[in-house]
């Protein structure tokens, strides 16, 4: 365990800072060290540990009383310069100048932090020293705020005569957010349940809302909160803790008084009787509305404060909905009433709600499914819970504090999201991370009372009068009356505007594109960065062992990982007919969920909870580098455990390889409608991925693969079972067993297995608990020769009133000389036009510029974006502007950072070994990846130009344009294009 020693007792005085915690937390082999800043109050929280990804967080309470998203954009507009970074976009610069393995900026319903990591202590500290001068020393330009919350312009900025419009990221965001029912029904039932406190209000921002929010509104709330006595500064990693206090105290702290405490968020007054709305949200105009209406639950529960009653109650909600086999959830899906449930308490702020939501209904089954709920709980709580329940929910939450995970977003960042705003609620920041002391409290209680968990039952759920339900209804009009709604606020604005005032329209959109456009070559270099320098030489790699076990080739990686074992059991796909190709990905999402090993699907669950951190199987296609056309497709059975549970996780490997069952026709019908609505109510989330899709399928054999898997094609394929299941079930089962003998019996499956020597010695010494013994059979090797589908530019219309945008062509395989060249090209299109063009002058939330080596592809994309010619031209401006040679060597040294921030991004020890075995699959040995390395390093200004011209000008002209989007954008962007004289994209529906 990692100890600070230079801080072991509390009430120790370092120079200013007081110590007043300090706590191992022996589950995660880290310390955790409190201080408070005697001088200025502020609060210090340092989690010491072995880890290189050291983090910071900037965090602060934040409570806004309107959903005019203050809070959402404040955090956006202080990111963008400061007194010591007068740069316009700081934020963004350091995106290029260091080797961050994680930066962002987070708003919450009451806090807003500030994080960043760097495996580089060099490069750490430069991060935090202007994230402290940005959220302290903010410029906060009203041009900045008029470019990231909200600003008046009309159509054509230089013309009063033309359509005035609202622009702005934040608030093209959050149109986009606002279009999904998820989003919707969440911040409805967040409204309802806090109709008093600061949770009742979007914090993110209404769209509707965000234009009344001022430039001196902004400024105050900067004051209000931004106080360094108000900031609780965050460390996590293996830097010494006296370092950082020295940091802050010299940039931030010296001289700083102490301002009063915030006042705490107080209690929401409790209902006296429950509510119960019904709400519209928007869907496409040829939609079936049948099946689509959401509908919630939600309960006001314990206070943060209460610790243990919301450990209980987490647990409580594992054993009630955590799988479809679980008693409450299992009586909502079998009422026929809904086809997806789901439940989720959120323990960030200071008075927890407990919400169940529901996919897939009609809205006049609302009061069914209430009564469902109501008698299933009070079936509960007469017969009483199990030991047996209690201890695989248990046992869950332990899996997950125990994790170290890190793949996504450091492991350090959800470490202050457990511990740090408890803390902020002034609540012991400990209980975030330690286990076994309180699970050890939880199961004393519960021995003790063997009606522990049903009393909490009755407490926070059947006598609660705090009780909402919130009806989501489908309305085909919605959209539309939306868009004409903003359209008249706007017509009424313009109506009453002065000639004067709208020559200042004009004269602010002229001030705004001249500071988005100014040139910084002088400035920026005012920012710390990294160099080459600092660079390491070496491609990281990570040992595989590999050796033959009986039937299977075993391969492992040696590594610390909290006494859990990481398992893939691989099969290589056969030859697979192309119409069948939709439903191997179908065969992956139901593994997990039937029966198998003797068990029904409901056993099976409860194995799978009482006995892993998780299990899943998903399909790998395996390009290869030196050759992106051949490639050999596997499916992979992902698990996880702690050691203890290994036997039982092997078993499970082999009953679902051996004998997983697709005869119980009803559970099949009810996973299949599940995903379907799960489907539907992601669909606008999942706009750019689908784009993308659509865009690349003529390209080659692996891309049309990709969208008969992931795509729209695959969305097809479940709407239509989903749909008329009844047609299709005996086809189906028939189908699946087919594939399942084919697949799951394919000779020499592969096992790869992340874990210390000591437990792989064990796992190996009992033959894999029986995996070295599984059955195989030779099949026929895979070989794929499908008909060609060609990629057609399209629009498709969406319930958004943004647009999701897709341009995809074929390059080069990743050994090729040109494709280092390519990828830092990629970043060259972002850094040099469309961050600029995009983002801060079109108001999308983002775009840019992606080199897939290993496929062979390369694609412009943009999302949330409120525009659609504008980015097309953007993307051919970036080409053009490197074809011209208009970027020097500093342009290039950026974008050789950023690369490398992706060459080496941390991986978690979880999946290391599965990466390791990817590469070994892909023939990306440790050589060819160090070619890749040391030719992305040297490449010159003419490699560049080169790779562009030859890969791709002609290329991006012959590809397909794809877009999902709202039916007036797209048709008012399809006129500017007839306008230009250009082809407009054919308008279709999903």
């Amino acid at each position: 365990m990692h100890k600070s020693p230079h801080f072991n007792t509390i009430g120790q005085i370092y120079h200013d800072f007081k110590v007043t915690k300090i706590t191992d937390i022996d589950e995660l082999h880290c310390q955790l060290i409190e201080l408070v800043h005697i001088p200025s109050g502020a609060q210090v929280m340092h989690i010491a540990n072995d880890d290189p990804e050291n983090l910071f967080c900037l965090s602060f309470q934040t409570v806004p009383t309107t959903s005019n998203g203050v809070a959402h954009v404040l955090e956006h507009t202080v990111l963008c310069g400061s007194e010591k970074y007068p740069v316009k976009d700081p934020f963004f610069t350091m995106q290029r100048r260091s080797l961050n393995t994680f930066m962002n900026a987070l708003t919450g319903a009451d806090f807003t932090c500030y994080p960043a990591s760097s495996q580089v202590p060099k490069d750490f500290y430069n991060l935090l020293e202007v994230y402290l001068d940005a959220v302290f020393h903010p410029n906060l330009n009203n041009l900045s705020f008029q470019q990231e919350g909200h600003r008046l312009e009309f159509a054509n900025p230089d013309d009063p005569a033309s359509l005035l419009e609202y622009k702005g990221i934040v608030f093209n965001e959050m149109k986009g957010a606002m279009s999904g029912p998820s989003t919707r029904l969440n911040e409805a039932i967040s409204q309802a349940l806090f109709p008093d406190l600061t949770y009742g209000i979007n914090s993110g921002g209404d769209p509707k809302v965000i234009p009344t929010l001022t430039y001196q509104q902004l400024c105050d709330f900067h004051k209000l909160y931004y106080h360094p006595s108000h900031c609780l500064f965050f460390f996590y990693g293996n830097l010494p803790l006296e370092n950082h206090l020295d940091f802050i105290a010299s940039n931030v702290l010296t001289g700083i008084a102490q301002h009063p405490p915030l006042s705490p968020i107080p209690r929401q007054p409790r209902f006296k009787k429950p509510k119960r709305l019904a709400l519209p949200y928007p869907i496409p105009p040829d939609d079936d509305i049948n099946d689509k209406a959401l509908i919630a639950f939600g309960w006001l529960t314990c206070n943060i404060l209460e610790q243990q009653d919301l450990l209980a109650l987490s647990i409580l909600e594992i054993i009630l909905m955590d799988t479809d086999a679980s008693p409450l959830k299992r009586a909502l899906l079998k009422s026929g009433f809904c086809k997806q449930a789901s439940c989720y308490m959120d323990d960030e702020i200071s008075e927890v709600p407990l919400i169940i939501s529901l996919k897939g209904c009609n809205a006049e089954h609302a009061e069914s499914l209430e009564k469902v709920i109501f008698a299933t709980l009070h079936e509960i709580v007469r017969d009483g819970i199990s030991l047996e329940l209690v201890e695989n929910a248990m046992h869950q939450l332990e899996f997950f504090r125990s994790e170290i995970t890190g793949d996504h977003a450091p492991f350090g960042l959800s470490l202050f999201m457990r511990s740090a705003l408890l803390k902020q609620h002034n609540g012991p920041s400990e209980s975030g991370l330690k286990i076994h002391t309180l699970f050890d409290e939880v199961r004393r209680r519960n021995l003790e009372n063997p009606q522990y968990f049903t009393d909490l039952i009755q407490k926070y759920i059947l006598d609660n009068t705090h009780f909402v339900r919130i009806t989501l209804i489908p309305d085909k009009e919605l959209a539309a009356q939306e868009h004409a709604q903003e359209l008249a606020v706007l017509a009424a604005i313009e109506k009453k505007l002065t000639p004067q005032q709208r020559q200042n329209i004009v004269k602010n959109a002229a001030e705004l594109a001249e500071f988005q456009n100014k040139q910084e070559n002088e400035d920026i270099e005012v920012l710390p960065k990294v160099t080459l320098s600092d660079v390491p030489h070496d491609s990281r790699t990570f040992s595989l062992t590999n050796e033959k076990v009986g039937n299977l080739e075993v391969f492992h990686h040696n590594c610390f990982t909290n006494e859990i074992v990481y398992a893939d059991l691989i099969f290589s796909l056969p030859a697979i007919a192309e119409a069948d190709l939709p439903y191997v990905r179908l065969l992956t999402t139901l593994m997990p969920q039937m029966g198998c090993g003797g068990r029904d699907y409901g056993k099976n669950l409860e194995y799978i909870q009482a006995h892993t951190g998780g299990l899943h199987a998903t399909l790998a296609f395996h390009l290869q580098a030196s050759d992106h056309t051949q490639f050999s497709p596997s499916l992979y059975i992902k698990g996880k455990a702690l050691h203890r549970k290994v036997p039982s996780l092997f078993a499970l490997f082999n009953d679902l390889a051996t004998s997983i069952d697709f005869s119980d026709v009803s559970r099949l019908k009810e996973v299949i409608h599940k995903q379907h609505a799960a489907q539907q109510s992601h669909f606008a989330q999942n706009s750019l991925k689908y784009a993308i899709n659509l865009s690349a399928i003529g390209l080659d054999e692996a891309s049309r693969i990709a969208n008969l898997w992931y795509g729209l094609e695959y969305y097809e394929t479940i709407k239509e079972l989903s749909q008329n299941f009844h047609q299709h079930e005996s086809w189906l089962v028939e189908k699946l067993n087919f594939l399942k003998q084919q697949i799951l019996g394919n000779d020499s499956p592969n096992l790869v297995i992340s874990s210390d020597a000591s437990m792989y010695d064990t796992l190996k010494g009992h033959g894999f608990y029986g995996l070295k013994d599984l059955a195989t059979t030779r099949g026929k090797p895979w070989n794929s020769n499908y008909p060609m589908v060609p990629s057609r530019s399209q629009g498709r219309f969406i319930a958004s009133p943004i647009a999701f945008t897709s341009k995809v062509f074929k390059t080069v395989s990743y050994t090729h000389p040109d494709s280092p060249a390519l990828n830092i090209a990629s970043y060259l299109f972002d850094n040099l036009t469309l961050h600029t063009r995009l983002r801060e002058q079109g108001g999308a939330y983002g775009g840019g510029a992606v080199s897939t080596p290993m496929a062979g592809n390369f694609y412009f994309y943009s999302y949330r974006d409120p525009n659609i010619v504008s980015t097309l031209d953007a993307f051919e401006e970036s080409i053009q502007l490197i074809l011209k040679g208009k970027f020097d060597s500093s342009d290039i040294e950026e974008a050789k950072l950023e690369m490398v921030q992706a060459l080496d991004s941390p991986v978690a020890p979880g999946s290391r070994a599965d990466l390791a075995y990817g590469w070994k699959r892909e023939g990306k040995t440790t050589e060819v990846r160090q070619a890749f390395r040391d030719r992305t390093l040297s490449l010159t200004r003419k490699d560049i130009i080169k790779a562009v011209e030859r890969h791709v000008v002609s290329a991006f002209n012959e590809a397909a344009t794809v877009v999902f989007g709202g039916k007036e954008l797209l048709e008012k962007e399809n006129a500017k294009l007839v306008a230009a004289g250009k082809k407009p994209l054919p308008l279709e529906t999903v």
